[in-house]
């Protein structure tokens, strides 16, 4: 059976990514072999990837093909990936130890990265994807603050309804976002993350009845950078991990409830 990702004995956790947003890199096709043949020391699984975008119009969300190109290097597993293209790296995982070890993944990968010279930064960002999986007879809320979901009680049936709450918070140097979304059954990955391409996670794969209510809690911590800084990974290190520790603790202290956490076996 997987394990959950996370230091948790139950963690929620279904899904984390991490990006450096560049202006744009024109001659990344030059620095590419060189950078393919040092992480293929450790994502030895390499995919030419096809770029879009998310267009929302009114009630209709489409995907619009893009130029440029980026390509997905993977661990033997498929379960850690990064992502390489003309406007930054990306590293994303459905297998997680802890944010440590994550974050020190990163740091390994932009060394890499920083071998092209003159890289200016405009945005830095941190994802955390929760599937909430209720027990038979509990609602998300019991798991998360209730102040995040957004019922105005017209369900006929307390678990038969669907709903989602946009919440952002001005941070030190950026913005927090929260989207909880309530639902039921098998719960998805947003779809601004596109297909994923890596190994479901643990919750990814749960059984689920269709009638259960469930939730996604979607975390999003993020600095822009106006004028934009050339990079520096001290400062692009330390300020991940600043990004990470404002996650955890908006988690810990604000979001879930103390049932979720003896459920989930907080450490």
């Amino acid at each position: 059976m997987d394990k959950p990702l996370g230091a948790w004995v139950k963690a929620p956790l279904a899904y984390v990514l991490a990006e450096v947003k560049t202006e744009a890199l024109s001659d990344i096709n030059d620095y590419q072999p060189s950078i393919a043949k040092q992480l293929r020391q450790d994502y030895p699984i390499q995919r030419k990837m096809h770029l879009s975008r998310l267009v929302a119009t009114g009630t209709q969300i489409m995907f619009e093909q893009e130029n440029g190109s980026a390509w997905e290097f993977a661990s033997p597993e498929n379960k850690v990936a990064v992502i390489l293209r003309s406007n930054g790296v990306v590293l994303h995982a459905t297998s997680y130890t802890n944010s440590e070890a994550f974050l020190d993944r990163l740091d390994r990968i932009l060394k890499v990265f920083s071998e092209i010279p003159s890289i200016y930064v405009n945005r830095l960002g941190i994802r955390y994807i929760d599937f909430i999986l209720p027990k038979k007879g509990e609602t998300p809320e019991d798991y998360i603050n209730a102040k995040l979901n957004p019922d105005l009680g017209l369900s006929i049936k307390k678990e038969g309804y669907s709903a989602t709450n946009i919440a952002s918070y001005p941070m030190e140097n950026g913005m927090l976002n929260i989207r909880y979304m309530r639902g039921r059954g098998q719960p998805s990955l947003p779809p601004d993350l596109g297909l994923l391409t890596l190994e479901p996670s643990h919750h990814m794969k749960s059984a689920v009845s269709e009638t259960q209510p469930t939730a996604i809690l979607d975390t999003d911590r993020f600095i822009e950078f106006s004028p934009v800084e050339k990079l520096d990974l001290a400062k692009v290190s330390g300020l991940f991990t600043t990004m990470r520790g404002d996650v955890s603790r908006s988690f810990k202290e604000y979001v879930i409830t103390e049932h979720a956490k003896n459920e989930w076996g907080a450490s």
